[in-house]
């Protein structure tokens, strides 16, 4: 057989390969964001929408979620895009209550009043001065 026919084949036969594989991970990973959706998880849909798990319908596929207080809304079950955990810091300091506030150092005012009045000079910066050719 001809080394030319041959590659193009082994190069075809390893991208299905690959494409299955990925498939096969989507799959599983799809599944097990199915199986953690449970009532009084925090959600988002594929439109963009956030809310927490009300109600689930496995027969018809439909859940429930309340995007805010008294605002439900019925999606189909597939739509479910993202089911979101807080994160907790694993460093127990982040916890604390207080906050240190790092101060930057400021212009003075006198300084900021010079600054402006160069600025409204009409100076360009260059020799000959400001541009006074009118066409």
């Amino acid at each position: 057989m001809d080394l030319t026919l041959l590659l193009p084949l082994v190069l075809l036969g390893v991208m299905i390969f690959f494409m299955w594989r990925s498939n096969k991970k989507r799959t599983q990973q799809q599944q097990e964001m199915r199986s953690s959706a449970v009532i009084g998880a925090d959600v988002m849909t594929q439109s963009g929408v956030y809310g927490t798990i009300v109600d689930i319908d496995d027969d018809n596929n439909i859940t429930t979620i309340e995007s805010e207080p008294g605002t439900r809304l019925r999606v189909h079950s597939m739509t479910i895009a993202n089911i979101l955990t807080p994160s907790v810091p694993d460093d127990a300091s982040a916890l604390s209550v207080e906050e240190t506030v790092e101060e930057f150092p400021t212009t003075e005012p006198e300084h900021r009043d010079a600054a402006d009045a160069d600025r409204r000079d009409g100076d360009n910066g260059s020799e000959s001065g400001p541009n006074t050719n009118k066409a």
